[in-house]
């Protein structure tokens, strides 16, 4: 009797992951189809020298005559942005409200972070704001990260507030 009971758990765990498994596709064909259907117009594509699989697309909202001259971080800089960021739904899935150090900002090395992040950080002057679409690949592809599922683009808004250490490349 008892390796009945056992049998049966066991006989639903497939059907339960190929569930899953079956979700997690369609969610990537989601995120693949809308990468396809938006119309990035406005925003510029860019991938980062050093990872030069991995674009990104960005849209700058502010005027960006008036930041030419601030810096810009290097990968290895501690910086302090606010950001929001959700996926293609527009369900929000993390901010710098939550994750803050003072003032809602959160601080970062951008190479510390998600490949997609840390390159748009590398192109922003302190001071630009931004919108950020990251494809999953240069995200977090087919990895579970907290509340973001696999294969999840995710779109930031954020803003480069300061940059407290201007580090030298390793």
């Amino acid at each position: 009797m008892a390796s009945a009971v056992l049998t049966l758990p066991l006989l639903l765990l497939p059907s339960c992951l190929k569930g899953e498994i079956d979700d997690l596709e369609v969610w990537k064909a989601e995120n693949d189809k809308w990468l396809e259907d938006t119309d990035f117009s406005g925003y510029e594509r860019v991938a980062p020298s050093w990872a030069p699989q991995n674009f990104i697309y960005i849209k700058w909202h502010n005027d960006r005559k008036l930041t030419e001259n601030n810096l810009v971080p290097m990968s290895t800089s501690t910086v302090k942005t606010k950001y929001e960021m959700e996926d293609i739904n527009g369900k929000r899935l993390g901010n710098s409200y939550a994750a803050s150090t003072g003032d809602s900002v959160f601080q970062t090395i951008p190479k510390n972070t998600i490949t997609g992040f840390g390159a748009a950080l590398t192109m922003m002057h302190v001071g630009d704001s931004v919108t950020i679409v990251i494809p999953y690949n240069s995200a977090y592809g087919s990895k579970t990260q907290g509340s973001i599922q696999p294969y999840t683009n995710l779109i930031y808004h954020t803003k480069l507030k300061e940059i407290v250490a201007y580090e030298k490349p390793l």
